[in-house]
């Protein structure tokens, strides 16, 4: 036989099993702080990205616009040796002849003649129209520059205007805000962090109280429940299922508890019969009545095998182990009905009429849905006076089984109590009749697991067709069923 290996879990990272071992309030604060992190380095790198292309867009306006007006003042023939500023000094206007040397300058300090502060030769980028940052340049009050050039002719003769505005005060201003995002995203980093772990703490507090609540309710005390809430939120909502949970639990435990005291007072009272006619057998031995004691033995015997074997049937019934649903074969339950009515007709003297049973399939445990069926038959059997009426039939997609008799009847405050353990409605007769209490227990069981319903009614009274006694009635999904003959009535 092939043994099977254990699964084994992926190996987690270290920094997985590091934040595993922190408390849920560390962790939230740890990763809301970290995408906070993130979202204001984002956010700071988008700004000075988006303020250095606005003001490097800004100088090459103004290197377009001041271009514009030195190629004017070419072409109405009126540029001097000194180019007129246009009101600002953050910008450096040069013409150069073919050979580089400036022919005019808006510079004073740039002579004519003399050799250009801008490089030689310009980038093609530059000569070709489009700005250019070119750094370290000697012209004006030094340093970086946007420069933009176009080839124009004076008198004939090539040349270049060459315009270069400063960039001193934008990297200045960019640098100061660099700085200040320097500063301000860790202080911000702290504050966050910091308002992120109380507003944690303060929404998992609720959570802590209701755990510590649950960690103080054992198995002796289940009957008591969580505080809940103020809030109607998704911790409210915890703590309402939580309190359903122990109230289910509680159901569970009383249930065992009445389980335990029902099985062991049936069981003491057999085996007190048998211990109590034995010690006489021992004590008292008599050959003329050793036959009726033992028959009586025997008697008790059987009645306590049923009971074992009831209890042993709800067990399984029962057990959070089997499967919940059922086999899917299909069953025909008629078959199951007749053969049952058969084997009860062998048992007692009561009429039992099963001309009403038709075709009915199901899906589902045939060994269990049969144990349903001699349930009710017994259950029915015992309780008649002379006669018992089987009913099978389907409708709507449900198979009906309908088991009446003509009894007492049960009272109407008792029709749902007779599906509990040890319900008997009359002690004396019950026992005398060999009744153990859990036979309707396991139908309503078994009947359930299968998907329907089983419940207790009043029968007609023989005026109006009926036998007046108790009616049982379970009902069950119904399974395709192809088309066949009748089976007949037993």
């Amino acid at each position: 036989m092939s043994r099977r290996l254990p699964l084994r879990r992926p190996a987690l990272g270290p920094v997985r099993r590091l934040t595993r071992r922190l408390r849920l309030r560390t962790r939230v604060t740890m990763w809301a702080t970290v995408i906070v992190v993130i979202a204001m380095v984002a956010a700071g790198l988008g700004l000075l990205l988006g303020l250095r292309h606005s003001m490097w867009r800004d100088r090459d306006s103004t290197a377009s616009q001041r271009l514009s007006d030195v190629t004017s003042l070419v072409r109405h023939d009126r540029l001097g040796s000194l180019i007129p500023s246009n009101g600002g000094d953050a910008d450096v206007v040069e013409v150069l002849d073919a050979h580089g040397k400036v022919r005019a300058s808006s510079d004073v300090d740039t002579r004519p003649g003399s050799l250009s502060g801008f490089p030689t030769p310009l980038p093609a980028r530059v000569l070709a129209g489009h700005p250019a940052t070119l750094r370290g340049l000697g012209i004006g009050d030094g340093g970086d520059f946007r420069v933009l050039a176009r080839p124009i002719r004076i008198d004939g003769r090539p040349a270049t205007i060459v315009v270069g505005v400063s960039l001193s005060q934008a990297e200045h201003t960019l640098s100061s805000l660099t700085t200040g995002l320097v500063v301000a995203v860790p202080a911000l980093t702290a504050l966050v962090a910091w308002t992120i772990w109380l507003t944690a703490g303060r929404t998992l507090r609720p959570v802590e109280t209701l755990r510590r609540q649950a960690a103080d309710i054992t198995a002796t005390d289940l009957h008591r429940r969580l505080d809940l809430p103020a809030c109607q939120d998704e911790i409210h909502a915890l703590g309402v299922t939580l309190n359903d949970m122990l109230a289910r639990l509680d159901d569970a435990s009383v249930a065992q508890r009445r389980f335990v005291v029902d099985a062991a007072h049936e069981l003491r009272s057999p085996l007190t019969a048998l211990r109590a006619q034995l010690e006489v057998m021992s004590s008292y031995p008599d050959p003329t009545r050793d036959p009726r004691t033992a028959a009586a033995l025997l008697e008790d015997t059987v009645r306590l095998h049923d009971l074992v074997k009831d209890l042993l049937a709800l067990a399984r019934s029962e057990d959070p182990a089997r499967p919940r649903s059922p086999a899917t074969r299909v069953i025909d339950l008629d078959e199951v009905v007749l053969a049952e009515v058969r084997r009860q007709r062998s048992l007692t003297r009561a009429d039992i009429d099963a001309r009403r049973v038709s075709g009915g399939r199901v899906r589902g445990d045939a060994e269990a849905l049969r144990r349903v069926v001699r349930n009710l038959l017994d259950n029915a059997r015992r309780h008649a006076d002379q006669r018992v009426r089987v009913a099978l039939g389907e409708r709507d997609g449900t198979v009906e089984l309908t088991v009446s008799d003509d009894g007492a009847g049960i009272p109407a405050a008792d029709r749902l109590r007779v599906f509990e353990r040890f319900t008997r409605l009359d002690e004396a007769r019950s026992r005398e009749a060999g009744g153990s209490g859990l036979g309707l227990a396991i139908v309503s069981t078994v009947v359930t697991a299968h998907g329907g319903t089983a419940y207790a009614d009043q029968d007609p009274a023989p005026d109006d067709g009926g036998l007046g006694g108790a009616r049982l009635v379970v009902r069950l999904p119904a399974a395709p069923s192809p088309g066949r003959a009748h089976p007949g009535a037993a």
